[in-house]
């Protein structure tokens, strides 16, 4: 790679990351969330077997307890559950409320809809993710 084509990819992709976190900075203000309670969202996917607590500290690479505090406040707010997982009792899962899944899904379709993304087709996005798994898998 030329050193003009990487300096270009690396200005391109943080503009975008800029772009991205500005908007979504705005959606987080909007529904009274921080930064690391929406990454907690982002990850709780609804249709998804249930996480738990050390998995989630692991794909966020932070201290369970960070986890255990987010958790906590995600509870107060309603937003989630801590539960036994259904097929080892002995972990704890983080699942999310009903409130929580309609909160997660404003947070996506208000940050999607106003990103630089959004004017990229279905396939275009299809590419885009492609390639950029294979960045993270190379990384």
């Amino acid at each position: 790679m030329s050193q003009e084509l990487a300096a270009s990819l690396l200005n391109q992709t943080m503009w975008l990351a800029g772009q991205i976190s500005g908007r979504m900075q705005e959606a987080l203000d909007r529904l009274d969330l921080t930064g690391p309670l929406a990454n907690v969202l982002w990850l709780l996917q609804p249709d998804a077997d249930p996480l738990s607590l050390r998995a989630i500290a692991g794909l966020l690479h932070c201290d369970p307890s960070n986890v255990t505090l987010l958790s906590a406040k995600l509870e107060q707010r309603g937003l989630a559950e801590r539960r036994p997982h259904p097929r080892d009792g002995r972990t704890r899962t983080l699942v999310l409320t009903e409130a929580g899944e309609e909160v997660r899904e404003r947070l996506l379709t208000t940050v999607m809809r106003h990103s630089p993304l959004a004017g990229l087709t279905l396939e275009e996005q299809e590419q885009l993710h492609a390639l950029l798994a294979k960045a993270i898998d190379n990384a």
